[in-house]
């Protein structure tokens, strides 16, 4: 099968997911990989992994804001056009579309005649959560403000609208999916390669680890409040690829860690085998995320032997047994405090949930089984963009 594949993802998880299923995907098809801004694979390079890519510059236009942001949609939505002639005029089987950093949903979409598998993680309407908000809803421009954000997101939902068939990675996402689309998704679990993500013989130290995006909605401020609450106070490193916004996030971070007695640190890596070594080293991984979609961080750190504290809230209770391979508690520090003191001081508690949950990633939570499903989505597209086609005749 001749396979057309387009994403414009920035550094984190979205973009893994993508690497590992292409990885998989080209050992079988010819994948030609299509971008718009070569810096999209400065992270887990795809590059090496397809038949041949295909750039069309003009699509690095990510972070812009006020009239630069509208420019940037129209950038990317002119390459997406070009982008779309070449696959239609390609002789693709199926095009496999995933998120991109401007649009959300890409406009590539809109503009294919083959029948596409889009991959959506989560609708563009997530940044009308109060922790993305910020300041959107303040100051004399907040009606100018609300109308923009209200215009991207019909963008972003008639972009993911002209896909044969949507997939997601939990079934939280399933719902959100709905309610802002107004489709059904097939569910798409995630994983881990276990090769690279396994426990190795590093001493453990009494450090909470965190890793994700440096930015209010990942919660790491939760974090610093819930180990504030602790009588022995575990320190806490905060490892990062990028930010995302929120420049003077890391710096907050830093003044409420020193009224509370924290210790804390940062590190920006995107090396595997540190990272590899960082949840082999942590005594526990903590996981706070607001409405995460599903999040690979616990399922990584699992896989290494390293139990999880986190919230029971979106795409981690799909991840996290509770009681069983971690620990889940509500948003309050004080509980979440708690738990974390818990499975700190309880050896025989720990050492159970660390040889459990490796055991649960490797049965329910590798690249191979997220492989076959969507190899199941693929030819369910083929067949629904063929049964549309006979009823549009």
């Amino acid at each position: 099968m001749r396979i057309a594949f387009f994403h414009n993802l920035p550094s984190g998880g979205a973009k893994r997911c993508a690497f590992e299923l292409i990885q998989f995907l080209s050992k079988n098809h010819t994948v030609d990989l299509y971008i718009y801004d070569q810096h999209a694979e400065d992270f887990l390079d795809i590059r090496q992994l397809v038949n041949k890519t295909i750039l069309i510059p003009r699509g690095n236009t990510y972070g812009e804001k006020g009239i630069k942001r509208l420019i940037s949609l129209n950038t990317v939505r002119i390459a997406s056009k070009k982008i779309a002639q070449l696959i239609n005029e390609g002789n693709y089987d199926i095009a496999l579309i995933m998120q991109c950093k401007v649009s959300n949903s890409p406009f590539v979409l809109r503009y294919l005649n083959i029948p596409s598998l889009y991959f959506c993680h989560e609708p563009l309407a997530k940044i009308l959560e109060p922790h993305y908000r910020g300041n959107n809803e303040n100051g004399l421009l907040s009606f100018l403000k609300k109308l923009f954000l209200n215009w991207t997101i019909s963008i972003d939902k008639k972009n993911a609208l002209n896909a044969t068939l949507i997939c997601t990675s939990s079934l939280y996402c399933i719902e959100n999916i709905y309610r802002n689309y107004g489709v059904y998704a097939k569910l798409n679990y995630l994983g881990v390669d276990t090769e690279q993500f396994h426990p190795i013989d590093l001493e453990r130290t009494s450090t909470l680890l965190f890793v994700g995006a440096l930015n209010p909605a990942k919660g790491q401020d939760f974090i610093i409040e819930s180990v504030g609450t602790m009588k022995v106070k575990p320190s806490i490193r905060f490892i990062y690829n990028f930010s995302y916004g929120a420049t003077n996030f890391k710096e907050q971070l830093i003044n409420r860690a020193q009224q509370l007695g924290v210790s804390i640190s940062f590190e920006n890596m995107a090396n595997d085998t540190e990272l590899v070594n960082a949840y082999n080293q942590a005594i526990l991984t903590v996981f706070p995320s607001r409405l995460e979609p599903l999040g690979l961080v616990p399922l990584e750190s699992m896989a290494c032997g390293t139990p999880v504290v986190g919230i029971a809230e979106a795409g981690i209770r799909e991840t996290i047994q509770h009681n069983k391979t971690g620990l889940l508690t509500e948003r309050d520090s004080v509980e979440f405090g708690k738990a974390l003191n818990n499975l700190i001081n309880d050896k025989t508690m720990w050492k159970a949930m660390s040889a459990l949950g490796i055991k649960t990633v490797l049965e329910q939570w590798t690249w191979k089984q997220s492989y076959q499903k969507l190899e199941e989505h693929i030819k369910t597209t083929l067949k629904k963009y063929e049964n549309q086609n006979i009823s549009n005749q």
